[in-house]
């Protein structure tokens, strides 16, 4: 009887010390599935600074997924007049479910709350615009700018900032819907790293504009680190200097059909953010 009882107290110990580690086991599982993180979907964000029938641009832009976002600039911004060309193309790609952002010229903070205001006024007016897309944010935070994103977003508009580059106040990121970590070419971007922090936030937070890469070879790889930089948002094209952003690049197809694919669940990698 005293054997027996010393076995079933075996038995309760060994019992214990499987549930343990079972238990042990399984939190690790989930810190590491924590900390890998889950990839982000990506979506398409195309700047489209070319004059609709100048090019096939305004025409594909039509194409995109829904949930897409292609920033509106007919002048610098929304000029002074509206412009029926314009609003014929743009409501040919918001009826395919696209999101229209206009764009606003900040000039890194020296252009007036009131001036940049009026922007987003004529942009909701003349094309019906979804949210504003604030360019040359300086990275540090403005209040004048600040004033523009709030005011903004009472009116029910998503606002996008782009310092176009990772090192940023992190107000901007509280603050903003979207914020553009990275605007560059594509060289520079391969030696880009994103900041630890980011990862606080989520991945529909951040946006990557990525320029003159030329090799179609290399634009899995480009989207692949966009996935991995935490960044929801992307547009790749081998546009160059003084303008990238005119026209659609020569791998249009295979870009739109990628990160479409990568939307409806085709993996590019991993989403973890780097080790201290």
């Amino acid at each position: 009887m005293v054997l027996s009882r010393c076995r079933q107290n075996t038995v309760r110990r060994r019992a214990h010390s499987v549930a343990i580690i079972v238990v042990v086991t399984s939190i690790a599982m989930l810190n590491s599935t924590a900390l890998a993180g889950e990839e982000p979907p990506l979506r398409l964000g195309v700047p489209a600074y070319g004059y609709p029938g100048e090019s096939d641009l305004w025409a594909e832009l039509a194409q995109l997924p829904a949930g897409s976002v292609v920033v509106l600039d007919p002048a610098n911004g929304p000029g002074e007049l509206s412009d029926t060309t314009y609003e014929q193309s743009v409501a040919a790609v918001r009826a395919a479910g696209v999101h229209i952002y206009g764009y606003v010229d900040t000039d890194y903070g020296r252009r007036s709350t009131v001036d940049m205001l009026e922007d987003v006024r004529r942009h909701v007016v003349w094309y019906s615009v979804d949210g504003v897309f604030l360019d040359q944010t300086p990275a540090a935070f403005e209040p004048a700018i600040a004033a523009v994103i709030r005011a903004a977003q009472s009116e029910g508009l998503q606002v996008s900032i782009n310092p176009g580059q990772p090192i940023v106040d992190r107000q901007w990121v509280v603050l903003a819907d979207h914020v553009v970590t990275f605007e560059g070419d594509a060289a520079l971007y391969k030696r880009t790293q994103m900041p630890r922090w980011l990862w606080d936030f989520p991945a529909d937070k951040f946006w990557h504009l990525v320029y003159a890469l030329a090799d179609m070879g290399q634009l899995q790889a480009v989207l692949r680190q966009a996935s991995a930089q935490h960044a929801e948002m992307i547009y790749v094209t081998d546009g160059t200097l003084p303008n990238p952003w005119q026209r659609l690049p020569r791998y249009w197809p295979e870009e739109l059909a990628t990160i479409s694919a990568h939307t409806a669940g085709t993996s590019l990698g991993s989403d973890a953010p780097p080790q201290r």
